[in-house]
């Protein structure tokens, strides 16, 4: 049996999901594939990679199948007993670029255990699954935005998620002459994981600074009490969440220059408040401000290296990539990658 799960994009809404606020991600049309059948023991492969772990018993690694059994220990402990199997991965998704391979190699690996096992289990139980397995049992504190995605994304649609209740609301993917791309940098600086955590650490000390339960309870108004880091994190946050909201209303009407100012406005916020840039993905968006038929850009995913997503008039991309990608080479020694990115649906049997 094989299960295929979408990596997804984040339109825009970075650093916001973990933070109760919005975002507006779609799923792409790039999947972690997951095969299952019976074994004589747990043993996982990884075709990407070329690797066969084989587990005695469940326990972290510090490799690519951690997010695996980590979807195995949370359902085993909500009561969803397996016994041994062979899970086989294969991938379309790269890696560390912003498109959330983890989450749609957690997703997919849940939905085929579930449908093996027949553990009947609802979408949103299996988004808080796969999530556990990455907080949890692989310890990067993620929000739930790139879990929802891989199960609820809906082709030709982005998803307006409200990560406090998980209401969420389809938004149509009507691009009219314009198109989604990706720049991979081909960097991952080794403090991503560590200051990803480390800004949700600040994030937390914001809302103790300021009594407060959640930062849909902080105002603008609350930012004048804060300081330093705390002021500026808090201030990316309150507005992203803005921009989140006017995207959507700009997507709605087909207003694709306000989309792309939205989305370098949030990439300064990241580079600037945030600071979960890097010199690389700032130069691809430096790079295309004001490239003619080039609307917006900012870097996507933890920070610290991974992608740029682009949107831009149809065509424009591909007649300024090589310029670009000469350009990045000369700067910084590194060939950087290009991916088209269409929309998909959620999580599914192939």
């Amino acid at each position: 049996m094989k299960v295929k799960a979408p990596g997804r994009i984040n339109i825009i809404g970075e650093h916001t999901d973990y933070n109760d606020g919005y975002v507006l991600p779609f799923a792409v049309d790039k999947f972690v594939e997951v095969s299952i059948e019976r074994s004589k023991r747990y043993e996982f492969y990884s075709k990407t990679i070329g690797e066969v772990v084989v587990l005695e018993k469940f326990e972290r690694l510090g490799k690519w199948s951690d997010y695996v059994t980590g979807v195995l220990v949370a359902l085993e402990k909500r009561g969803y007993k397996t016994e041994p199997v062979r899970i086989e991965v294969d991938s379309s998704l790269p890696m560390g670029a912003g498109l959330s391979s983890s989450a749609a190699l957690e997703v997919a690996t849940a939905y085929a255990v579930c449908e093996f096992f027949g553990f009947e289990i609802p979408k949103l139980e299996l988004v808080k699954i796969a999530r556990e397995a990455e907080v949890e049992f692989v310890g990067v504190k993620c929000g739930i935005m790139d879990q929802f995605t891989a199960v609820f994304g809906k082709r030709g649609h982005a998803i307006f998620l409200d990560t406090m209740t998980l209401q969420y609301e389809y938004v149509p993917l009507e691009l009219s002459g314009c198109e989604f791309n990706l720049v991979d940098s081909n960097v991952k600086h080794e403090l991503s994981s560590s200051e990803y955590n480390k800004r949700r650490q600040e994030c937390e000390e914001v809302l103790k600074t300021l009594g407060k339960k959640s930062f849909r309870e902080v105002t603008f108004e609350d930012l004048k009490v804060l300081k330093g880091v705390l002021f500026k994190r808090a201030k990316h946050v309150l507005e992203e969440n803005e921009r989140v909201k006017k995207s959507v209303e700009a997507l709605k009407r087909g207003d694709f220059e306000e989309l792309g100012k939205l989305l370098f406005q949030s990439h300064e916020s990241l580079r600037d408040l945030y600071e979960v840039s890097c010199e690389e993905t700032d130069f691809i968006v430096d790079y295309l401000k004001g490239e003619e038929g080039i609307l917006g850009a900012r870097m996507v995913g933890g920070g610290f290296g991974g992608g740029v997503i682009v949107l831009s008039r149809l065509g424009t991309f591909e007649r300024l990539k090589d310029r670009l990608a000469e350009a990045y080479r000369e700067r910084f020694g590194l060939e950087p990658s290009f991916h088209s990115i269409g929309s998909a649906d959620g999580v599914h049997r192939v």
